[in-house]
């Protein structure tokens, strides 16, 4: 039942600075995660066997440069997604989220280097990442000749350009109506967000299809999938709520965020919850077609991820993503009380954060190195060092805040006063 509370113990000045702590967990992540990488290449370097697209790669080649193109994709999808779990809000005109809007934010803010070092990966290594791109096997193959048209690297280009430039526009304009609302107050600039949010959430729809098939699901030209784009945008639409909900929680149990109460908490994780549940509907929609249709041109994706004889060392990571990713936020946060423990809720998604980066991992792995990859050091590497430094920036961005609470929103009374007793 919803019913007013009192905002008197909110710190309205409230400043953020990284907890020595916490610094030295991100340092040490950082640190363990380029031991590991470099680890991981030293021992890929000995591998011989032919697999994904080691015809034109040698085997560390492909699997470092799938490695690149999961981090990359991730990282970018959590930033990005951050900006567009904001842009909904503004487009509904909801206030519950405003006394925690500085964490998706900061999130939003890494876009910019996120999205170069995504057009790095994805150009600079094409030749090992897309096949398609090798004339002499277009030359040899029916199908992608019938999709060179649309599967062509200066088009490709040009759609990478596109859209990146769509989404840096549009997240170059929010960061300027941020700003000059924390600086003013003044109401159009609220108004300017939300126009904004209602432009982006359309382009995002139409750019988001577009870069699932272009980046992910052209690592396999042969196969298709009409549910992929969306299967992608719910596998990193949650690991981006994840990621708000766990940095909600950490900021929380370290003194931050006052004007945070139960309630906010408790609707991060109903989102954690609702969106577990959707990526699974998705998921098994996806496979549960494909497979009883039972048409080879599209089976084989999961062909070589499930069967044993083929692929032995993806089979339990197939398994595993897919029990962790439904039961344990099905089983773990059914019960209305839990999902305000805060320890327990910031468990549940830092879990899922690893569990949805190795669903990326299914996605890119077994398409582009075959055999040859694996879920190894260089993997756990490219995870820790990855999180880690996306943590860290993300704290400097909190730190460069005027303050945590965005003063000027005209929605933060309604959102310091959101609260409500689960049943």
């Amino acid at each position: 039942m919803a019913h007013a509370s009192s905002s008197s113990g909110i710190n309205w000045q409230e400043r953020f600075e990284l907890p020595p702590h916490l610094r030295k967990i991100l340092l040490y992540g950082l640190i363990i995660g380029v031991g590991l990488i470099g680890l991981g290449l030293f021992q890929t370097m000995g591998i011989h066997e032919e697999g994904g697209h080691s015809s034109h790669a040698s085997p560390w080649l492909s699997r470092l440069s799938a490695n690149l193109l999961i981090t990359s994709m991730y990282l970018l999808g959590v930033s990005l997604l951050s900006l567009f779990f904001l842009a909904v809000g503004y487009a509904a005109n909801a206030g519950w989220y405003v006394m925690l809007q500085r964490v998706p934010q900061a999130f939003s803010m890494n876009l910019p280097w996120l999205a170069g070092l995504l057009a790095l990966v994805v150009v600079g290594f094409s030749s090992v990442l897309y096949e398609w791109t090798h004339a002499d096997v277009v030359a040899r193959d029916e199908i992608l000749q019938h999709k060179s048209g649309y599967l062509n690297l200066p088009f490709f280009i040009l759609r990478l350009i596109i859209i990146l430039g769509g989404w840096l526009l549009f997240w170059r304009g929010f960061a300027r109506n941020w700003e000059q609302l924390d600086a003013t107050g003044e109401i159009r600039y609220f108004h300017n967000l939300r126009r904004l949010a209602a432009g982006f959430i359309v382009f995002f729809a139409i750019s988001w299809s577009v870069a699932s098939w272009d980046w992910l699901m052209s690592t396999s030209p042969h196969w298709f999938s009409t549910m992929f784009a969306v299967y992608n945008f719910a596998n990193l639409w949650i690991t981006a709520i994840c990621s708000i909900t766990f940095t909600v929680v950490i900021l929380k149990l370290n003194g931050y965020l006052s004007g945070v109460s139960e309630s906010h908490v408790h609707d991060l994780g109903k989102f954690v919850f609702a969106f577990s549940i959707f990526w699974t509907y998705i998921f098994y929609g996806q496979f549960m077609l494909i497979w009883y249709a039972n048409i080879p041109e599209e089976t084989f994706w999961f062909y070589e991820r499930i069967r044993a004889h083929v692929n032995p060392q993806y089979v339990p990571i197939f398994y595993l993503t897919l029990i962790l990713n439904f039961l344990m936020p099905l089983i773990g946060l059914m019960s209305a009380s839990i999902k305000r423990n805060y320890v327990w809720l910031g468990f549940v998604s830092g879990i899922l954060l690893f569990t949805h980066w190795l669903d990326t991992f299914m996605i890119v792995m077994p398409s582009v190195a075959g055999k040859n990859g694996g879920l190894g050091p260089m993997e756990v590497g490219f995870f820790l060092v990855g999180v880690a430094g996306f943590f860290w920036l993300s704290a400097r961005h909190l730190e460069k805040a005027p303050v945590l609470l965005p003063r000027n929103h005209p929605y933060l009374e309604e959102s310091a006063h959101h609260s409500y007793e689960p049943i």
